[in-house]
């Protein structure tokens, strides 16, 4: 999982800024938000078992996961006239 999300920047100016973000706080949040919707993922599913729906609410859980997990690396570079962003994560 990323745990450093850099952003890069050039303003119109041509000013360049940088921002390292930890996101191992953003995970602090977001791991028990998952913790506490989880039972109601099981009820979902509980309730949608006899329509054969049950497994694709828990995919659809576990790929927030694996979506998670699969970000590191991920490089962005958008450049334009007036200025660029890159966004990183490590």
């Amino acid at each position: 999982m990323p745990m450093l999300l850099r952003l890069r920047g050039i303003d119109r100016n041509g000013q360049r800024f940088t921002l390292w973000l930890p996101l191992f706080l953003v995970y602090l949040i977001l791991f028990p938000l998952l913790l506490v919707l989880l039972p109601f993922v099981l009820l979902a599913a509980l309730i949608l078992w006899p329509f054969r729906m049950a497994c694709l609410v828990i995919q659809a859980y576990v790929t927030i996961f694996r979506l998670l997990g699969c970000l590191s690396g991920l490089q962005i570079d958008i450049e334009s006239e007036n200025g660029g962003f890159f966004i990183k994560l490590k």
